[in-house]
């Protein structure tokens, strides 16, 4: 296999009348897939869709996404993906910086978009996935390739080719396109149907966006033949009942959503049934072995928690189901998924020896081709083949990766270095009063900088800023304790269970208006 969509052309032909994709009441067979995809490929080129161009789409999951994915694939053209979260304006300059021409709107999306479109600063084909928006040159998807003739010809793409482009989760700034190549794909969808234990029975429910590399899981469910069921909903109820309606075998999720999960199956005293589910893949923010126990302890299924990024396609490693059975490995992310050579550094390049931390670095074919229109940030981060994650972490005797925090998150208080996620993961593990928190780095007159930390707490909780305080100091020691709690309502974690900068920034304005209040 050299171009993504061969994929589905292979589980097409070995079982053409097996469920593919479950979406809104409506079930495609693998043949329904690709006559859509066909169809679909033929009209992007009558519209001059060409090998190399882009298409842009803005859209919440649905089955037309992974559709528009393959046509592009089997036209040899890429397919970008935009974060229906971001606002309007910003994903207008996105638009203004991209070369698609046609862009695929949900309808919702494009009613926000609509006032902001002449930011892009160039005509755009707009096409609507549904119904519902009103734009007097729009086509409507549906119609769109109920007239088009199949196109059966694949196009002759190297390895290197780039396939689809999504975007960081751009909690520093304006997001950055990455770009993913047919055989980095390929390579990252055989490496995970292994390591992840995929299997042809697989039954995916993907609650996460299709926007973010977690899409990976996708390709990988098409691969193996299995079914894919996408959810109309993250709410625990609703993803419950979509595991008892659909047999559903695994999923992938963001530790909220565990979080929210297992407090509704906790909750039903037994009146949930979630015998099928084999395994929850889970990722994005750090977790607290509270939380990991009490899944184990509720969901009778197996965990796997996978720590990567959209530059390397997904997870560089991870922790698989039998090591979470040993609390001592809780607090890492697991070892070096196969496929990948991982080592940490110092600021110099060299190698750290174990137990002292640096930056991770990682070497992997599934590596992007780079940042779009971004060379210089490219070279920056990828050094003789190895990509520089910032992140800051060490490896044990054993191999596992413990990550501390982001380089850039690193502050200096009384001239220690302290890492915020390290402070954070210690009020985690204060238990279930604890819902959610982000530390930072403030300016302090005495230290130079000190540390706060913003806590959602339980309903009726009784934990007091102090409580922290106390924790803290008594766990890492005085310099690593907070010097401000404020208790906030949420973190507005996206969906990839980051939290916007500008969030962020406005409760430290928040805290700092207290202080001086």
């Amino acid at each position: 296999m050299i171009n993504l969509v061969d994929i589905l052309d292979e589980s097409a032909r070995a079982h053409p009348d097996k469920v593919a994709v479950r979406f809104k009441g409506r079930s495609f067979t693998y043949a329904c897939v690709k006559d859509r995809v066909d169809r679909l490929a033929g009209a992007l080129a009558s519209r001059g869709v060409e090998k190399g161009d882009h298409i842009a789409v803005i859209s919440p999951n649905s089955s037309t996404c992974i559709e528009l994915v393959f046509a592009c694939a089997r036209l040899g053209a890429v397919c970008e993906q935009y974060n229906i979260r971001l606002s309007a304006l910003n994903t207008a300059r996105l638009l203004a910086q991209s070369e698609a021409e046609i862009v695929f709107f949900a309808p919702a999306a494009y009613a926000a978009m609509c006032e902001c479109l002449g930011e892009v600063g160039r005509p755009l084909q707009v096409v609507l996935l549904e119904q519902g928006a009103f734009c007097d040159d729009a086509v409507l998807f549906e119609d769109m390739i109920a007239e088009a003739e199949p196109r059966l010809k694949t196009a002759d793409v190297a390895a290197s080719d780039d396939a689809v482009m999504l975007y960081t989760s751009g909690t520093t700034g304006l997001p950055r396109g990455v770009l993913l190549s047919h055989g980095a794909l390929l390579t990252r969808i055989e490496i995970d149907a292994r390591e992840q234990r995929f299997v042809h029975d697989d039954v995916l429910l993907c609650v996460l966006p299709l926007f973010h590399v977690t899409s990976v899981c996708v390709y990988v469910t098409l691969f193996v033949g299995g079914e894919l069921v996408i959810a109309e909903s993250r709410k625990a109820p609703d993803i419950v009942a979509d595991i008892e309606r659909y047999g559903i075998t695994r999923t992938g999720l963001v530790p909220f959503i565990m979080r929210g999960l297992v407090d509704y199956v906790e909750e039903s005293a037994g009146a949930v049934d979630l015998g099928g589910l084999r395994y929850i893949v889970y990722g994005g923010e750090p977790v607290s072995p509270v939380l990991l126990k009490r899944c184990r302890r509720y969901l009778g299924c197996g965990l796997m928690q996978g720590y990567g990024m959209t530059e390397t396609a997904s997870a560089i490693a991870m922790l698989t189901p039998e090591q979470h059975g040993d609390d001592r490995l809780l607090s890492t992310v697991g070892k070096a998924v196969g496929g990948m050579e991982l080592k940490v550094v110092d600021e110099s390049g060299s190698p750290c020896p174990n137990g002292t931390p640096g930056e991770v670095a990682v070497r992997t074919k599934t590596l992007m081709t780079g940042y779009y229109r971004d060379d210089e940030r490219t070279a920056e981060v990828v050094r003789d083949g190895w990509y520089l994650t910032g992140d800051i972490g060490f490896l044990d005797d054993e191999g596992y990766l413990s990550v501390i925090d982001r380089k850039s998150n690193m502050i200096i208080s009384g001239g220690e270095n302290v890492y915020p996620i390290e402070v954070a993961d210690c009020i985690r593990n204060m238990g279930d009063a604890v819902l959610d928190v982000a530390v930072v780095g403030i300016p302090d007159e005495h230290w130079g900088e000190s540390l706060a930390a913003f806590v959602v707490r339980a309903e009726d909780s009784p934990l007091k800023a102090a409580d922290v305080v106390a924790h803290c100091a008594r766990e890492l020691g005085g310099y690593k304790k907070p010097s401000k709690v404020l208790f906030v309502d949420d973190l507005a974690r996206n969906a990839s269970g980051k939290i916007p900068k500008t969030h962020m920034e406005d409760l430290k304005r928040q805290l700092l208006k207290q202080q001086r209040d």
